[in-house]
């Protein structure tokens, strides 16, 4: 699965990044939410996974555009923030699923193989 991962912490996109390589997905990173959509107009991936808590665009102005621009592109937003109202608006939003940080591999990878479960053709429904 080719995934994007968003988030401005450096070590967090190389923990998770090398995690996921690890176990075959085809990683790109991007630091910001305006980077990831650069990277998305450069070639769609598969999956997003986002921090919400970012600086410039954040995950949630991001998760508005990618909604606009790449419809069928599923989104998993990550943050430290416990707030129920930030998962509440990124669900609103669009996204479908949320992970809270510091992030449980585990918990990513089943959110991740959910996902590729349902395959493209699902996904659009």
């Amino acid at each position: 699965m080719r995934i994007l991962l968003v988030d401005d912490d450096a070590m967090a996109l190389k923990t998770i990044g090398n995690a996921l390589v690890e176990r075959g997905h085809d990683v790109t990173t991007a630091s910001d939410g305006l980077e990831a959509l650069r990277r998305m107009s450069e070639g769609v991936p598969d999956l997003v996974v986002c921090d919400i808590q970012m600086p410039g665009m954040d995950g949630l102005a991001f998760l508005r555009e990618a909604r606009e621009r790449f419809p069928e592109v599923p989104v998993i937003l990550t943050t430290g923030d416990r707030d129920v109202d930030t998962a509440v608006a990124g669900f609103r939003g669009g996204a479908t699923d949320y992970v809270k940080k510091p992030i449980n591999l585990q918990e990513l990878l089943a959110c991740i193989e959910s996902i590729d479960d349902e395959g493209p053709a699902k996904r659009r429904r």
